[in-house]
């Protein structure tokens, strides 16, 4: 049943930065740690939040049946075609059902703070435990921000040039943030500014995108985590499997579905 004042997904925005995603998110420096965990756990994986596969389409690579879950029908599209042999699907992470049980469930790269309130959160990871097999694992990662990161100086909103990243073609994209972080909600406003150059140098387009995201804390993760019937088993602060810290800039939390 829907519930009153619930947040409106952000359907529209991925849809409208589809084709800028890979561009900007072509790391690959957390997918050794999913491949690994997913070494170590049994059963077929399904990621919660897929985007257009930068995590699923390497587990697919790698042998394992995967299932990636994707609200954007863009980002779906785009992903179906760097990999035929994920099961893509449509839908919402907080009540899509699926047809099978999964050992392993990944939520990767602040999916999670795609989810606007606390409810929204409980939603999914009640309905990630129900896709769960007995004894199977779900791994959520965030990003962590610093202090300066969520200051907002005299009212005005955070502005920051984030990265200029160098594509395949020579060309480069910049982008540039405003945000607005509202400790009261823990939601973080943010409007993106993307420059997009050709090799040489001409910028060829402009664009802005607004986006919303809802932080959470290890101790608030946890907390609704167990609420939801999982047991925490380890914490992290990064991919090698360092200790969660006031320095971290990742937070990766694994639970397990009781057996």
């Amino acid at each position: 049943m829907d519930r009153p004042n619930k947040e409106p997904p952000l359907l529209a925005e991925y849809d409208l930065m589809a084709d800028l995603y890979n561009l900007e998110y072509g790391h690959e420096y957390d997918v050794p740690f999913w491949l690994s965990l997913a070494d170590r756990e049994r059963g077929p994986v399904v990621e919660w939040g897929a985007g257009t596969g930068r995590v699923s389409v390497p587990l697919a690579r790698r042998g394992f049946n995967v299932t990636a879950v994707e609200l954007s029908q863009k980002m779906l599209e785009r992903g179906k075609k760097k990999n035929q042999s994920v099961e893509w699907v449509p839908g919402d992470m907080c009540d899509v059902k699926l047809d099978r049980l999964f050992g392993l469930s990944v939520c990767a790269f602040n999916s999670f703070l795609c989810l606007l309130d606390l409810e929204d959160a409980l939603d999914f990871l009640r309905n990630a435990r129900e896709h769960l097999a007995p004894g199977g694992m779900l791994g959520v990662e965030v990003s962590v921000f610093s202090p300066e990161e969520l200051a907002d100086p005299l009212g005005m909103a955070n502005v920051r040039h984030d990265f200029t990243r160098p594509l395949d073609n020579g060309g480069t994209l910049d982008r540039f943030s405003a945000t607005r972080y509202d400790t009261a909600t823990q939601i973080m406003d943010m409007r993106l500014f993307y420059e997009l150059f050709d090799p040489s140098g001409e910028m060829k387009s402009r664009r802005a995108h607004e986006l919303r995201i809802r932080l959470t804390t290890r101790d608030e993760l946890e907390l609704m985590l167990r609420a939801t019937g999982f047991v925490v088993e380890s914490v992290y602060g990064g991919f090698d499997g360092e200790p969660f810290t006031p320095e971290s800039d990742h937070l990766i939390v694994l639970a397990r579905n009781p057996a």
